[in-house]
């Protein structure tokens, strides 16, 4: 009798185990301290300079056979060298402009060029320095200015700092891509409208039109949420930054522009950017063996429910901690032509949803939530290509998510609404 009253206590208290573990593990995350949290910041700080130093210095096998690097930041450098030579037009024919690496790097690797004159306009600096040197500052102004908008966030350099460590930013560094920029500006927009500073906020939007794919959903956002300061200054500031893109650059670059665009879509439909290497719903499609119209249709289907997300949230409720995850997860589901470096664009709401969660408490299985976001957000393309699994729409989809459990916890406490906006505007 006292072997079978033994031996239930051991089987109640292994049960009780198995949900204390459960409930630290999954439920509250609590094993995600800080302290954990700060070392692995402090090591991905380390990896990520020697990472850069190597790549950068040290010859390695993404140099061409003369020693040049072969990465994507040699089409922006390139593009702003054409249009200090007066010939701007030349990035945005394919051939040519191909051509004209080729004869640089003496490889046949060669990379596009799919942005719009403004953004050519902002790399025209950065094409007075020797390649190697304007891709480290390149990189460094545009990783600052990142962690310039977490800290405007957050309120706190230190989580400011471990927020550019995630995984997606070091892959665009590495990449020496401008998701760091575009993200950036979404940050400085989403502040602005925070803190009541429309204007700013619509210079931030005109000044976004250099990724023009990344704005889908926010016109839809302010007119939701009757917000027509920001809505102005945006159109307005689009209008200035592409007419001084037109005087500097001139007429002709955007006409070029415009031709070449359809390359793009072609590109994207024909493989000619690997589909593994995308993070949209339409690329999972296409990895998946889907063809390209009922891949584009999947991708109008999550588009759709994406806008409806974004337009409910949008209209209901103030709260940053619930508009930023709709908005960045819903654009990064609308827009079928997105590459991995794009999921830098997801620090942006989780720094809201972080600095919610410190404030006032993070909700059941959100830390884990957050934790999976960051931790996947620079292994969706080895998944898609070792695995076969193109897990990558996953994450902007827990991202609505997240927000949309939050919307329900402030349409139950609207008082709380009031309480972060006043946080916000004492940072």
């Amino acid at each position: 009798m006292a072997n079978q009253v033994k031996q239930a206590a051991n089987g109640s208290q292994a049960g009780v185990d198995k949900a204390s573990l459960w409930s630290r593990g999954v439920v509250t995350g609590d094993w995600l301290s800080w302290d954990r949290i700060g070392f692995a910041c402090l090591c991905s700080a380390i990896g990520f300079t020697l990472g850069l130093l190597w790549m950068l210095v040290v010859p390695n096998t993404y140099g061409a056979p003369n020693g040049t690097l072969l990465m994507d930041y040699l089409s922006f450098w390139m593009a702003g060298g054409q249009a200090l030579n007066g010939t701007p037009e030349v990035a945005y024919s394919p051939a040519a402009f191909s051509a004209l690496q080729q004869q640089y790097t003496g490889s046949d690797t060669v990379f596009g060029f799919f942005y719009p004159p403004t953004f050519q306009m902002l790399q025209m600096p950065f094409a007075l320095l020797p390649y190697k040197i304007a891709f480290a500052v390149f990189i460094g102004i545009t990783t600052g200015l990142l962690c310039l908008a977490c800290r405007l966030i957050a309120g706190n350099w230190l989580l400011a700092a471990c927020l550019i460590l995630v995984p997606a930013c070091a892959n665009n560094a590495f990449h020496g891509q401008n998701a760091a920029l575009t993200a950036a500006l979404y940050g400085f927009f989403l502040v602005g409208i925070e803190r009541r500073q429309m204007v700013w906020a619509g210079i931030a939007l005109g000044l976004l039109t250099i990724k023009p794919q990344l704005g889908i959903l926010i016109p839809l956002a302010l007119v939701a949420s009757f917000n027509w300061r920001t809505f102005l200054s945006a159109s307005v500031s689009t209008l200035v930054f592409a007419a001084l893109g037109v005087a500097v650059l001139g007429f002709g670059t955007w006409q070029a522009f415009w031709i070449q665009a359809p390359v793009a879509s072609a590109m994207m439909e024909l493989g000619g950017v690997e589909w593994v290497k995308m993070i949209s719903v339409y690329g999972a499609g296409r990895v998946l063996g889907l063809g390209h119209l009922p891949a584009m249709m999947v991708q109008v289907v999550f588009a759709l429910a994406a806008a409806v997300c974004v337009w409910r949230v949008w209209r209901r409720t103030d709260a940053m901690s619930v508009r930023a995850p709709v908005l960045v997860g819903g654009t990064l589901l609308v827009t079928p032509f997105a590459l991995s470096y794009d999921l830098t664009l997801i620090i942006i709401p989780c720094a809201f949803l972080i600095r919610e969660g410190l404030r006032n408490g993070f909700l059941p299985y959100e830390k884990v939530a957050l934790f999976i976001i960051i931790g996947l957000s620079a292994s969706t393309s080895p998944f898609a290509i070792w695995l076969g699994m193109p897990i990558a729409p996953v994450l902007p989809v827990m991202l609505v998510w997240l927000g949309l459990r939050r919307l329900q916890l402030h349409a139950a406490h609207p008082e709380r609404e009031h309480l972060d906006g006043a946080v916000a505007g004492s940072v």
